[in-house]
């Protein structure tokens, strides 16, 4: 009797342990299922992060997609096959307008799917872009290319331009691009011309009515003036501008303005308001000189 009590009692004494451990092990291979998971959860995320913020995507994907930055570029240098040549660093504040120039050509033209004719050995004009990462971009402009009486004659395709990444060619179509490689980069100036001087002037006087408070807002000034019906002796004046606190702090804001200015009344402040923290699209905007 008492044998057969040892007995049940031992096999009572197993069960319930065997419960108490199982117990025990549900939530610590929850824990490691969770842990797992959670772990590849967060890599997955760090590495979608770090795929948008690798900066080392192809300068041609990048044409292709339209997102060229003007800062990934070091400098351009255009020259002729007469061996006249100029450079535009992104280090000078004058040459650093015709780089963003340059740039947003690129990025507003279009694939042109047609055969890329072999490049001429020397091309009238080459456009050279030195990048962030060191690789060298080409864009010269696209050739046609005819066999007359047992001779090649080749001539520009008007509007066209031939992109070069190591050994990969794209046909782009950019009148504007094309326009300033053939002529238009010999007639940059080195500074402001007479016309954006007197731009500046003016929006600096007309800034100074406005109050000291405003006196940050400097930086590529815009202004337009418009008679009052007609009239050359009153006028309506538009300003804006960014803060030059701005361009040290990432973030820009952004002063536009109005006022009426009249032989007859004087000044007269109309209208003026702060947009804060403006988009990048809208400050390269306010800074764009060109079309």
């Amino acid at each position: 009797m008492k044998k057969t009590l040892y007995i049940l009692f031992g096999i009572l004494f197993l069960a319930n342990n065997t419960i108490v451990f199982a117990k025990q092990e549900v939530p610590k291979q929850n824990f490691i299922n969770k842990y797992f998971i959670d772990v590849h959860l967060i890599n997955s995320v760090s590495q979608i992060a770090e795929t948008k913020k690798n900066p080392n995507q192809p300068f041609l994907e990048q044409l292709m997609t339209h997102s060229l930055e003007y800062n990934d570029v070091q400098y351009i240098k255009v020259e002729n096959n007469s061996g006249i040549q100029r450079l535009f660093s992104i280090h000078d504040g004058f040459q650093e307008r015709v780089l963003r120039k340059v740039v947003y050509w690129l990025n507003n033209s279009d694939r042109v799917n047609e055969k890329i004719e072999v490049s001429s050995d020397n091309p009238s004009n080459k456009l050279t872009l030195k990048m962030a990462d060191n690789e060298v971009i080409t864009i010269e402009p696209a050739y046609t290319c005819v066999v007359h009486n047992k001779r090649e004659i080749c001539t520009t395709k008007e509007g066209e331009l031939i992109v070069s990444e190591n050994r990969q060619k794209v046909r782009l179509k950019s009148q504007s691009l094309y326009d300033w490689l053939i002529v238009g980069w010999r007639k940059e100036v080195d500074g402001l011309t007479k016309e954006k001087l007197l731009e500046e002037a003016l929006f600096t006087r007309y800034l100074y009515h406005l109050g000291p408070s405003y006196s940050d807002f400097f930086m590529c000034p815009k202004i337009k003036i418009e008679p009052i019906n007609g009239d050359p002796r009153r006028h309506l004046i538009f300003g804006s501008a960014l803060n030059y606190s701005g361009h040290h702090g990432g973030d820009y804001d952004k002063l536009t303005f109005s006022i009426s200015d009249s032989n007859l009344t004087g000044l007269k402040v109309t209208d003026v308001k702060i947009e804060k923290y403006i988009s990048q699209e809208e400050s390269e905007n306010q800074c764009r000189t060109f079309d």
